[in-house]
């Protein structure tokens, strides 16, 4: 680690070189400019070294230039990528969003970045000389996503986070998780340096950095394996023996200085104490303070009017206590806040300290802790308050973040108690703990800790950006197409956030909200054309199935009520009788409704011995309607929806749960079957004999969640999958092939094609992108034709 850090410092200070005239000359020109793929490596490595030290604006027109960020090597370029001016910073918002998803492939690599692009900023992203993107994005509505980076590594919940500067400028981050390991990573690469610091026995709580008196840093941790340990974060290695005295876990520790100038560390613990330590020698300072009657788990060093030194605490006794270091005793009252449960303090601009306070029920309070008059606050925030943080911009402008479970981060001026710019939302997971740095370029960087991950955000230029031209706001767990006479596709969405949208999916533009007043997510949408064309939409969230009209958006019946257990998939069929709308659920039931009409459903097709996690209708060539379901018994059925009756014997060869089912049909007429499951392989059957067709489908290395067919424009059936293991896979039905993997950010929980336009939602938000036709001809050609 050390290394690493010498030589990033040694780049940092080497004098402005001017770009060499020569190394652009050299790069490779076509139509359209300079052909940057066609550039080696070295050329690309020297002129993207020698471009950032000659300054902000010569290297931001480079990141800027078309084909450039798709060509580079990410090593060489995510390092330098903080030295780039104000003119790149949306380039670099959408390269560093799809870092993780960059490869070699430079046509690969812009389909990428143009979908970032478009989903940041609503832009098109021009491709470059000699590039051709690997696929077209039409929509990238996602989840509001201004985060940095994400930095992966821990196997289980990050407990805390925090920031430090080594003696020559260099921010670091530290983090800690219940995997019991310390980590150190470069906050504006999201490189981890070194290996995890190991040692503790047990859960860690907490981790902090802080100078010893000669300039050295160190960054210490403590937990539940009630010991405090110290590390050299810059070599990656201990420092000094660990200390022990604390009789319950230690929750927090902090670093501040002793009257005499000493350097001190405090700790709290859940056996009601502070105790103080000399880090230097290891060795308790003092006697230990008691007062708290509960537990006490925060601790920050704060000082008097006076200048001096104290110390403030909280405890699960719902107060904050103040210290007086010189007696080693109590200050004053203890300041009492019912449900209080995180505290941080700062001196704010003018010199004043403050005290900032998390809740139980939701609010943030700041407080003047001396006199104990509330400064600001109630300040709400969408859930319970996991972390409070302050930090200061490089202009003066003094913040405040607050996490609450699950909802992310709110910034507020913590005078006012007004919030600043939108909530910040981590991609997954709650967000807890959090804390302020500021890099190099006196940018204010804000990390937090989301799930098994750490995200980091500039912190204002995330709150006060603007959205994306198009936004989901959660995840989309359903997508489904429909063609609308006189006006084009139709794109349907349901989300985790209780709600049904829909979008022109050509304009990638919103075209309207469907259905609110859910009171679970939305599990599935499916659309249908009922008698004189009337096109409905159904949706299905927690036990109940709502019908509307699409065009007018109302309801056409009450809620379908029957099942007794959630809902999982709907589909439309029409039969002779008019339109059939079928669902499915964790009740090991398949109804069939008119959705038209109010009422109850039909008698269960009874045959499953699991939940059922999918249905589909589908129309075979002699016009016979027929229903496929699938789900936690590791088979497909088909039914004959008219009478009820299975048809055939289960379809059986998935190890693992069924998750998804759709019908397609050849250019012949054929009807197919494709199914998706948890033992990660996609099958095609026929489901009038229920045998195999073709090839098994295999190539995912996680579950298949989704399966959607589409046609290739000389009408060859395609079949899009996509799951757990974050790709989207297209295949060559008839060929048995993968023809395109499609790299995503988080997991694919839903897909559907119309031709070769793939509407995917995640846990991102919803896309609408395709493949480039030309592409899939040329991987189309190459397979040997198998079956019909």
């Amino acid at each position: 680690m050390g290394r690493w850090l010498r030589k990033r410092e040694a780049r940092r200070r080497e004098e402005a070189v001017p770009a060499d005239s020569d190394l652009f000359g050299a790069v490779p020109t076509g139509p359209g400019g300079r052909n940057w793929p066609a550039a080696s490596p070295g050329l690309l490595a020297r002129l993207t070294e020698q471009t950032a030290a000659s300054g902000p604006e010569a290297f931001a027109a480079l990141v800027t230039e078309p084909g450039f960020l798709a060509a580079v090597d990410p090593a060489i370029l995510s390092p330098l990528l903080w030295q780039a001016g104000p003119g790149a910073y949306d380039a670099i918002r959408a390269y560093r969003r799809i870092r993780p998803l960059l490869g070699e492939d430079a046509g690969t690599n812009t389909a990428y970045l143009a979908e970032a692009t478009r989903a940041l900023t609503g832009a098109q992203l021009v491709a470059g000389a000699g590039i051709r993107p690997l696929y077209r994005t039409h929509l990238a509505a996602v989840r509001r996503d201004d985060t940095l980076l994400t930095l992966s590594g821990h196997a289980a919940l990050v407990g805390t986070v925090m920031f430090g500067t080594t003696p020559d400028g260099l921010l670091l981050l530290a983090s800690s998780g219940d995997d019991r390991t310390v980590r150190v990573w470069d906050p504006l690469t999201g490189t981890s340096l070194g290996e995890p610091l190991t040692g503790h026995t047990d859960e860690i709580y907490w981790v902090t950095f802080g100078t010893t008196p000669d300039g050295r840093l160190l960054l210490a941790s403590c937990g539940k394996d009630r010991t405090i340990r110290l590390w050299d974060p810059v070599a990656g290695e201990p420092f000094g023996e660990p200390m022990a005295g604390h009789t319950g876990a230690v929750y927090m520790v902090a670093f501040g200085t002793a009257p005499d100038g000493r350097w001190l560390l405090a700790s709290v613990s859940e056996d009601k104490t502070l105790r103080l330590w000399d880090p230097l020698t290891g060795s308790a300072v003092g006697v230990p303070l008691t007062g708290h009657t509960e537990q006490a788990w925060a601790v920050t060093f704060s000082t008097g009017q006076d200048g001096r030194p104290l110390l403030a605490s909280a405890g699960f006794d719902d107060t904050v206590r103040i210290w007086d270091l010189v007696t080693q005793s109590q200050a004053g009252e203890a300041l009492q806040e019912p449900g209080l449960r995180v505290l941080a303090s700062a001196l704010g601009p003018d010199g004043q300290l403050l005290i900032a306070t998390g809740n139980l029920d939701g609010t943030a309070r700041v407080y003047d802790p001396f006199t104990r008059a509330l400064v600001s606050g109630p300040m709400p925030v969408p859930a319970t308050v996991g972390a409070v943080a302050f930090g200061t911009s490089p202009s003066r402008q003094f913040l405040l973040a607050v996490t609450s479970e699950g909802r992310g981060v709110t910034l507020f001026d913590p005078r006012s108690g007004d919030p600043v710019g939108e909530i910040l939302e981590p991609v997954v997971g709650d967000a807890y703990p959090l804390d302020f740095g500021t890099t190099p370029d006196q940018r204010l960087l804000l990390a937090s800790g989301s799930g098994k991950d750490v995200v980091v955000w500039d912190a204002l230029a995330a709150a006060l950006a603007l959205r994306p031209r198009a936004v989901h706001p959660a995840c989309a767990t359903s997508v489904a197409f429909t063609n609308v006479p006189g006006q084009g596709l139709l794109l349907a969405s349901g989300s985790t956030d209780e709600t049904v949208r829909l979008w022109d999916p050509l304009a990638g533009m919103p075209a309207g909200e469907l259905a609110t007043g859910f009171a679970d997510p939305v599990g599935s949408v499916a659309f249908g054309t009922g008698p004189g064309g009337r096109l409905v939409l159904a949706a299905c969230s927690g036990k109940t199935v709502g019908v509307w009209d699409s065009l007018t958006r109302t309801p056409v019946t009450e809620r379908l009520v029957g099942h007794n257990g959630q809902v999982r998939s709907v589909a439309f069929g029409v039969c002779p009788g008019g339109l059939v709308l079928a669902s499915a659920g964790d009740d090991r039931m398949v109804l069939l409704w008119d959705p038209l009409a109010a009422g109850t459903g039909s008698k269960p097709l009874a045959g499953h011995t699991g939940w059922v996690d999918s249905v589909a209708f589908g129309t075979a060539s002699d016009g016979r309607l027929l229903l496929a379901s699938g789900g936690g018994d590791c088979t497909v059925r088909v039914w004959d929806p008219l009478t009820g009756e299975a048809v055939g014997e289960p379809l059986t060869g998935h190890a693992d749960p069924v998750r998804a089912v759709a019908f397609g049909t050849t250019p012949k007429g054929r009807l197919l079957l494709a199914s998706g499951s948890d033992d990660t392989t996609v099958r095609v059957w026929d489901p009038l004999t229920g045998t195999p067709v073709g090839k098994l489908l295999a190539g995912h290395t996680r579950w298949v969640a989704s399966v959607a067919f589409g046609a290739a424009p000389d009408g060859r059936p395609l079949l899009a999958s996509g799951g757990g293991d974050k790709t989207v896979r297209v295949w060559d039905v008839a060929a048995g092939r993968c023809l395109v993997t499609i790299r995503r950010r988080v997991t694919v929980l839903s897909l559907a094609m119309d031709g070769m336009l793939l509407a995917i939602g995640d846990d991102d938000g919803l896309s609408v992108i395709e493949p480039d036709a030309a592409a899939t001809r040329r991987a189309a050609s190459r397979a040997a034709p198998e079956g019909k």
